[in-house]
């Protein structure tokens, strides 16, 4: 119960960690950002809900769900806002002037999707090799 448990935590963290890049998006102002950027936020939040709601139910794919959605968000954040300008889906923080809360807000993000995903990861492991996991076995 203690896996489910954290994926559960792990999808909150992560839903709250991109309503809060949201928030911070429109506390910046929307009108730098392309239709494109915009959208992309949009379905994050969409797949971090439904990610949540798998995961409060207790649905097989939950797991799935976190581990794909976590590791995609984690890199397409990074790829808008990390990265150099490469695409209308770019909104790069080095190019742009902003504050230092901003930064948190976006790195936490990453670092919450990041951890949905390996938790994802390591539900879906302990599912497919169940003894080994109990065990703690690596060999």
């Amino acid at each position: 119960m203690t896996r489910q448990r954290d994926l559960a935590l792990g999808a909150v963290a992560f839903l709250a960690a991109n309503l809060l890049h949201g928030l911070d998006h429109l506390r910046q102002g929307l009108g730098g950002l392309t239709p494109e950027v915009l959208a992309g936020g949009s379905v994050l939040t969409v797949a971090a809900v439904a990610t949540l709601v798998l995961v409060l139910r207790g649905s097989p794919r939950a797991p799935l769900a976190a581990a794909v959605v976590g590791l995609w968000s984690a890199l397409g954040v990074a790829a808008s806002h990390l990265a150099p300008h490469w695409s209308a889906f770019s909104d790069p923080y080095p190019d742009l002037d902003v504050d230092a809360l901003s930064w948190v807000v976006m790195l936490a993000e990453i670092a919450a999707a990041l951890t949905l995903g390996v938790l994802g990861l390591r539900e879906l492991r302990a599912r497919a090799m169940p003894g080994r996991w109990l065990s703690g076995s690596t060999s």
